[in-house]
């Protein structure tokens, strides 16, 4: 999520477009599920200068408004230890786990590969998916993850970046995803394996080119049959005032990509309190949310952070993105996600 706004709104400078201009008019949708689920990304108050207590506090928080919990690890950096120590608090606050795991930087657009630093030695000069020395080493990890039994695993969040900006790049890593998604099934059966998307990365190219809507879904339909759900990440604010100015069909557009069954995981959502953003607005989002999704197939909405966060690295956006600011404090959103827990069926 790092940089998310400077690196989507220099593809959308690149392209010379908006996500603006959809009226979706012939869209007839689909049903939604039976029921929505609400997921959460685990961060601490005070961090990333939280104590244990902080993260036991989080767990408790999190319990309140969700079912549940997220923990994506960029794969450069990934700790295996933490992951299973995360996974294993989940279970004891009784909320179910979503795993991510990001092999595309944050900071370079999601065009480069995130190593650890041993693969990266052991690959040599040749950087990239194809290599076989860092697709052993990646589906090793997967499987390492796997074995955690998490409910949802995502092998590569925002993937689609890569699509966009190396292309052979992206062909190389579907058949590492499959040959990765295999593993992982065969560990743990269970466990809804896929990738996600970038959300309005989506819509900026459908407006950029809009008689080409069926060739876009191929950056979708590529990982198929072994997708078991569509995952999407989405922060509108850069592209909207506030959320009243949403088109009716913000997300059900998704549904000219989609096949009437799939299930679709917001992996991470989000409108911040600062920025291009306010507390207010938050907490509007959060209202409007059962209407903008209610034409599509949705089973599970994870917010993008419980707590602010305090890192440099991100700008006043992603900072606040939370739900309860980084002192402890409750923000107006807190209590409509929590309201929005017991309104879905």
């Amino acid at each position: 999520m790092k940089r998310f706004l400077l690196i989507i709104t220099l593809l959308a400078t690149l392209f010379g477009c908006s996500t603006d201009g959809f009226n979706g008019d012939h869209l007839s949708g689909i049903a939604p599920g039976d029921k929505v689920s609400l997921g959460m990304a685990i961060t601490p108050k005070n961090f990333p200068a939280h104590t244990m207590a902080d993260i036991d506090q989080a767990f408790r928080l999190a319990r309140q408004l969700a079912d549940y919990s997220v923990f994506i690890y960029q794969w450069g950096n990934l700790d295996l230890k933490v992951a299973r120590v995360m996974t294993a608090k989940s279970r004891q606050a009784g909320l179910k786990a979503i795993l991510g795991l990001s092999p595309t930087t944050l900071d370079q657009g999601r065009k480069e590969l995130d190593l650890p630093a041993e693969v990266r030695r052991r690959a040599g000069a040749t950087i990239s998916f194809a290599n076989p020395v860092i697709r052993k080493a990646y589906v090793d990890t997967v499987k390492q993850l796997a074995h955690l039994r998490p409910a949802y695993l995502c092998l590569a969040t925002e993937i689609n970046f890569l699509a966009l900006q190396r292309l052979e790049e992206y062909l190389h890593f579907v058949t590492l995803y499959k040959e990765a998604y295999r593993e992982a099934k065969r560990i743990s059966p269970e466990t809804r394996v896929f990738v996600s998307f970038q959300w309005e990365w989506m819509r900026i190219v459908d407006a950029k080119e809009p008689h080409k809507i069926k060739e876009h879904s191929k950056v979708i339909d590529i990982f198929r049959p072994e997708l078991d759900v569509i995952g999407l990440t989405s922060y509108p604010s850069p592209f909207h005032g506030s959320p009243a100015e949403l088109p009716h069909d913000y997300y059900s557009w998704l549904n000219h990509h989609i096949h009437k069954n799939d299930e679709v995981l917001f992996m991470e959502l989000g409108w911040p309190s600062q920025g291009s953003g306010s507390e207010l607005e938050q907490q509007d989002f959060i209202v409007r949310l059962p209407v903008l999704i209610e034409q599509v197939n949705v089973s599970l909405i994870a917010w993008a952070l419980l707590h602010d966060v305090d890192l440099d690295v991100f700008d006043a956006n992603l900072n606040s993105v939370g739900l309860i600011k980084n002192s402890g404090s409750k923000k107006n959103g807190f209590h409509e996600f929590k309201a929005l827990k017991l309104s879905f069926p």
